[in-house]
């Protein structure tokens, strides 16, 4: 049963959130099916939090949903606004086809119904896409849902590399692997296209300079992203511009967001914590991580003078 095992890897590993380690088998579940899915490993690239504690990072925080970029961005080259609109469409309804038999397969609940919102919520015209599959939790008692968002007209400044997925629990471990079938798949490295690591800091301060609202989720992997991987912010200004003008030109949205995260720059309010802290793994150095947003914040405030909009 899902519930015992995840019982027993809470206890391996001395991590309270078992809600998350409950999310995290399944994503890594949903992870492994996809993989093998050549329809859709071939056009699609995995990146984002998820991506980060899977391969780059070795978990320092829990992530709770996948993010993927559509591959072959020369694919909607010359093309109208309404054009891309249509050709998406399909895209879509292809794509969703790939979710609802995985979640057949895994016991979850998923129609690619565009109407309801509860399945499917759709932006930019069709640019982004969100998935939603539903499933009974075994730890909170209740039904929850794990979230897959889909870029599929974005800026990349880099070239994918193909990168192996890790989970929580990795090497041999006979007792879990005697006890509980959930073990070999969840013990499973994963084969995957995904972004670089410049790629996926670029796209986290966009992000962070972008997105509505402040997620505590952006500082942190910036911040561990340039204390594990020695790759900071500066490094990538240049991808980071074309990411956001690129943003900034084609979602109204992001344009808004934007002018509000100008405002919290000069009134010095740019973080505060979330839910986030709840989800780390590894102990935070709180003035280390405080030093490093005073001076990130300052780099922010110039970097916005530099774009476009």
């Amino acid at each position: 049963m899902i519930l015992d095992f995840v019982d027993r890897v809470s206890t391996i590993q001395g991590i309270r959130r078992k809600d998350m380690i409950e999310k995290d088998l399944r994503l890594h579940q949903i992870l492994l099916d996809l993989s093998t899915n050549k329809s859709f490993s071939s056009k699609f690239i995995f990146k984002g939090g998820t991506c980060l504690i899977k391969h780059y990072l070795d978990y320092f925080r829990f992530s709770e949903d996948i993010d993927f970029t559509w591959k072959n961005q020369s694919r909607f080259n010359g093309k109208s606004g309404k054009q891309i609109s249509r050709d998406l469409s399909a895209i879509i309804d292809e794509t969703g086809k790939v979710f609802e038999k995985i979640s057949a397969k895994r016991d979850l609940d998923f129609k690619c119904v565009k109407s309801n919102r509860d399945y499917v919520e759709l932006g930019g015209s069709n640019r982004i896409c969100t998935f939603k599959l539903w499933y009974d939790s075994a730890i909170l008692k209740k039904k929850t849902f794990l979230k897959v968002q889909i870029n599929f007209v974005e800026k990349m400044c880099l070239k994918p590399r193909k990168g192996r997925l890790r989970s929580l629990v990795t090497g041999k471990n006979s007792e879990l692997e005697v006890l509980f079938t959930e073990y070999l798949e969840y013990s499973e490295t994963i084969p995957f296209e995904m972004y670089g690591a410049k790629e996926i800091l670029s796209e986290k301060v966009r992000a962070l300079l972008t997105r509505e609202g402040i997620k505590a989720r952006d500082f942190l992997d910036i911040f561990f992203i340039s204390k594990s991987l020695g790759i900071h912010p500066q490094d990538v200004e240049k991808c980071v511009i074309a990411k956001t003008d690129f943003a900034l030109a084609h979602f109204e949205k992001y344009r808004t967001n934007l002018a509000d995260k100008k405002k919290l720059l000069d009134k010095g309010k740019i973080f505060e914590w979330g839910s986030e802290k709840d989800l780390l793994l590894t102990k935070l150095d709180e003035k280390e991580f405080h030093d490093f947003i005073d001076v990130f914040t300052k780099y922010l405030k110039e970097l916005v003078t530099k774009l476009r909009n």
